[in-house]
């Protein structure tokens, strides 16, 4: 590892309170890493949310497990300790907790449930790097956790994550098994981290920023048949995401018509199996529609979307 490869897997370990942080090539592949360290038989149940990036589920089917899904809560869009209860069975081994949108979970309902239950905890920060919880940094619960600097992410470097953990028995794991895989370490060349330390150094404001966009759409998102997440300002959205009651495709042609660009992520993760029903994972699944609240977003770019959405939602 060179010199500074170390130094800046040391500065997102001090960021994230962790004691260490090891780099992956991405996300995707530090929560596989994370899941190998945890040395879990293959083929035990690890419990998700239903409403997530589809490459969580992805994988733990990679790193040879079975996903089971959780239902979310409406109040944050996440899946917290009630929808895991819901689901846990005896061959339940882990649980990645996923702080949805950018939105937290109830992370620390969650890591005690996990350690009353015997179950292994992975805090997927991806969405939320920079954000907190009770004044408590989110990257800093659970057994692990990952973060991302891949596409779109709060610090978005289009490549790369990182595993972090205090325990120095799953940090030797995780080591072995990168030392193991090439294909999931990060590329330490000087380019990368040039790119990935310049972000870091840009964090503060990028979070500022998130949080005075978040905040702009809170307050002034007025129509009444819109469904708000619980809000806090404190929360460090990814998107800032609501549902709506009307037809969403028309209602998101109708944007895209008016130069306004609206997503709708993510669908239910449910649409791939056939067995349970996820009642609030199927409602954001059909109804949610997500505002960019990225630095560089256009203000008056993005009050246009807010009055387009009171306007017709």
């Amino acid at each position: 590892m060179s010199a500074e490869m170390h130094s800046l897997s040391q500065e997102i370990a001090t960021l994230c309170q962790r004691d260490s942080a090891l780099m992956t090539s991405s996300g995707s592949a530090a929560l596989i890493a994370a899941l190998k360290a945890l040395d879990i038989p293959n083929g035990a149940e690890v419990i998700m949310p239903a409403i997530c990036c589809p490459a969580v589920l992805f994988a733990i089917q990679m790193a040879g497990y079975s996903p089971v899904l959780a239902d979310v809560s409406l109040t944050n869009f996440s899946m917290n300790t009630a929808e895991v209860k819901a689901v846990v069975t005896k061959q339940s081994a882990a649980v990645v907790a996923v702080h949805g949108y950018g939105h937290y979970c109830e992370i620390d309902k969650l890591v005690d449930y996990c350690k009353s239950q015997g179950l292994l905890l992975i805090e997927d920060a991806c969405l939320a790097m920079g954000g907190s919880f009770k004044n408590k940094a989110l990257g800093s619960f659970g057994d692990i956790s990952i973060v991302s600097f891949g596409y779109d992410k709060v610090i978005a470097c289009q490549y790369g994550g990182a595993l972090l953990t205090n325990n120095e028995k799953l940090k030797k794991r995780a080591q072995e098994f990168l030392n193991q895989n090439e294909f999931f370490r990060y590329n330490d060349s000087p380019s990368l981290l040039g790119q990935l330390k310049n972000e870091l150094d840009k964090l503060d404001d990028y979070i500022a920023k998130r949080q005075e966009h978040a905040k702009t759409c809170q307050e002034k998102l007025t129509n009444p048949s819109l469904v708000k997440a619980e809000y806090n300002s404190d929360v460090l959205y990814w998107r800032y995401p609501l549902l709506i009651q009307s037809d969403r495709d028309e209602f998101i042609a109708k944007a895209k018509n008016n130069d306004i660009l609206i997503t709708c992520h993510y669908k239910s993760l449910q649409l791939l199996k056939t067995e349970g029903f996820l009642p609030n994972a199927q409602k954001v699944s059909e109804q949610v529609i997500n505002i960019f609240i990225r630095p560089e977003t256009d203000q008056e770019k993005m009050l246009a979307t807010i009055n387009f959405i009171n306007e017709h939602a």
